[in-house]
Order: structure tokens, then C-alpha cells, then sequence
């Protein structure tokens, strides 16, 4: 065979067998294709759900227009020094715990204890008087009695002791109140408790009964003066506020004089840790009007209308926020009655609010426990 024929029987065998390749490729390429088109199932987002901070509607009795009270101690005590003096030390600052019995100021006790040193010796030289006419009527009596003495003279010595003693008893009075005196030139506390404000300076002049120090003891109550036309009685129930608290409240005292301005002044109940001096909303309970459901004011997106609103609640599911519209009734410090587009039964977002949007899925969180549910 000559060269040219073995090379175009070569080239015939590689196209045979290139033709062949192309073959097997065409069919196999569908199912290469379908395989390799497969990919791995994309995850579903994973992303937790937002926290949101829920409250529940309140519901509330009919309450009366509101009031402001303020804290005070159930038991309380103003201390003042018990004499005339100038202040030489002060011992307590506003905000201190004191005890029974703990010093909190003293008085220049120098001219005070000159009086007592002065009373002291006047005793003294009373009682010796007293003792020298007790002595001379001894005598007198011994010498009656062996009848060398007139019954004049006898009489004038009884005379005499009788003096003698009432001036010895009023030279001792005289020392016990110098002595008083002197030792209330320091000023002690009568309770435990905590200073709540302090009146006395050194060097100041301070008179008999003027309060040094407040001194708040145990328990506290809302004191707030009323119109002497409401109607309030002991035991009748009350809401007290302050900014993020609401708590039902009892009257505890009503007092039964107005004062000068025709108000009343009427005691409450609030919690023991409320501090001495806030300011609280205070609203009686009205049987005259109906009860109402109440949702936090900040949780309320006002609308064109005055009376219209919407809020952002949790739906039957539990997780997920809807929007509802409200009809407004009256507007307290931090509550709004809500007259219609709400159950009690709802749960309204109160904080994490935005940026969510109706359908939103998010993890509640109790405003009040501070839990999860």
C-alpha cells in the first residue's frame, strides 16, 4: 500500500471514531444536563423573629378626672431642739439613715452649761442653810424640852426650817431644769428612718420647737388634696401613675375638715419603694362612669381624626402584628380609654414597634414580667 492510501485510511478511521464520539455525547447529554441542572434546595430564612414588647388592654372601672398627689412617709418625724441656742455642729446630711437615739446636731452648750453650773451651786448653798437651820431647831427643840428656851424662840426656829427647805426645793428645781436644758443642746433622732430634709446650719440661731430635720420612718402613702365637692370615702378604689407604672390604689384616710381652700386632703396607698417626695397621678374610681378599656398612650399612632387611632397588635396566632383602628375616649397621663376596635382579650405591641409592618412575625416579650411568651 502506498503512502497516500495509508494516510487517507487513517484520516477515515479518526472521523469514524470522532462521528461515534459525538454520537455517544448527543445521547448522553440529557441526562448529563438534568443531573448537573440539579442544585441544593435553598434554606428558608433562618432569621429569628424581632423582639416586641407587649402589654395587655387594661381593663379599667370608670375613673374620675385625675389628680396629683404626692409620696410621704407614714410615719414621720420633725425634730427640733428643745431650747434657744446657736447650732455648733450638724451631724446628718439629707439622705442618711439614723437610728433611735443618734445624734444629729448639738448646740453651743456653753452658756447652758453655765446656768447648770450656777443652779448646782445654788443647791448647794441651799442645802447647807437648809442643814444649818435643821441643826438650830434641833437645839431649840432640846432646849424646850428641858424647858431653857421661851416657846417664841421655838416657833421661830420651825420658822425658819420650813424656809430653809422650800428654798432648798427650789434651788433644786432650778438645777434639774438647767440641767434639762443642757442636756437637750444635742438633738437626737426619735425614729428610724432617713433624713428627708434638714433645716439647721452651724452657727445658725435656732428657737425652742422650731423643726431641725425631717425624718422619713417606715411605709409610705400618696397624700393629694381634693375638691371638697368630691365624693371619696376610706376604702374606695383608685388608680395611681407615674411615667411607665400604673397600679391600683385604697384611700386609706379622708379627712373630715376642708382646709382653707375648700379642699380635702385624702391619704392612698402606693408601693413601699415609691420615694418620698414624687409626684403621682392619682384617679378615684367613678360608679357613674362605665368601665373602659385603656392601652398605653405611647403605644397609640394618632390619626386625621381626633378621636381615631391605630395600634399595632398581636393576632390569633400569638407572633403576628395586624394593625388595628381604635376609637379614642378620654386621654389620661399615660393612658387612653378605647372605646371600640379592641377586646380585653388583645395584646398590643408597645415597644419595638418601628419598622414592623402588619404581617410582621415577632417574638413577644411581657412588658410587665419582662418574659417571653
Amino acid at each position: 500500500m502506498t503512502p497516500t492510501a495509508m494516510t487517507a485510511q487513517r484520516l477515515s478511521s479518526l472521523i469514524g471514531s470522532r462521528r461515534q464520539i459525538l454520537r455517544w455525547f448527543a445521547a448522553a447529554s440529557p441526562a448529563s444536563l438534568a443531573a448537573c441542572s440539579r442544585t441544593t434546595p435553598v434554606a428558608p430564612d433562618a432569621t429569628p423573629p424581632r423582639p416586641a414588647l407587649v402589654v395587655p388592654v387594661r381593663v379599667s372601672a370608670g375613673l374620675g378626672p385625675a389628680f396629683v398627689g404626692e409620696v410621704r412617709a407614714v410615719r414621720r418625724a420633725e425634730p427640733g431642739f428643745a431650747v434657744n441656742g446657736v447650732v455648733a455642729d450638724v451631724l446628718v446630711r439629707p439622705g442618711d439613715s439614723v437610728r433611735v437615739g443618734q445624734v444629729l446636731a448639738r448646740l453651743d452648750a456653753t452658756p447652758l452649761l453655765a446656768q447648770r453650773q450656777a443652779a448646782q451651786a445654788e443647791e448647794a448653798k441651799a442645802r447647807a442653810l437648809r442643814d444649818e437651820a435643821r441643826r438650830r431647831s434641833a437645839r431649840v427643840d432640846a432646849a424646850e424640852a428641858a424647858g431653857a428656851t421661851s416657846p417664841g424662840e421655838s416657833g421661830a426656829a420651825r420658822s425658819e426650817l420650813a424656809a430653809a427647805d422650800a428654798a432648798l426645793r427650789s434651788a433644786s428645781t432650778q438645777h434639774e431644769l438647767a440641767t434639762w436644758a443642757w442636756e437637750r443642746a444635742t438633738l437626737r433622732a426619735t425614729i428610724d428612718g432617713m433624713v428627708g430634709a434638714r433645716h439647721v446650719e452651724p452657727g445658725q440661731s435656732v428657737s425652742a420647737g422650731t423643726p431641725a430635720f425631717a425624718i422619713d420612718g417606715t411605709g409610705r402613702e400618696l397624700a393629694v388634696l381634693l375638691p371638697g365637692q368630691q365624693r371619696v370615702s376610706v376604702g374606695q378604689a383608685a388608680r395611681v401613675s407615674r411615667p411607665g407604672q400604673s397600679i391600683s390604689a385604697r384611700v386609706l384616710q379622708v379627712a373630715s375638715r376642708l382646709d382653707a381652700g375648700g379642699l380635702r386632703r385624702v391619704h392612698l396607698s402606693v408601693p413601699d419603694d415609691a420615694a418620698v417626695g414624687d409626684t403621682w397621678a392619682v384617679q378615684l374610681t367613678d360608679p357613674t362612669r362605665p368601665v373602659a378599656l385603656q392601652v398605653p398612650a405611647r403605644a397609640v399612632v394618632r390619626l386625621a381624626a381626633p378621636d381615631q387611632g391605630s395600634v399595632l397588635r398581636l393576632a390569633a396566632d400569638g407572633v403576628t402584628v395586624e394593625r388595628a383602628t381604635v376609637s379614642l375616649g378620654q386621654w389620661h397621663q399615660d393612658a387612653v380609654e378605647v372605646l371600640s376596635g379592641l377586646s380585653d382579650k388583645d395584646r398590643i405591641v408597645l415597644a419595638g414597634a418601628s419598622g414592623i409592618q402588619p404581617g410582621t412575625r415577632v417574638k413577644p416579650v411581657d412588658a410587665a414580667l419582662g418574659a417571653t411568651s
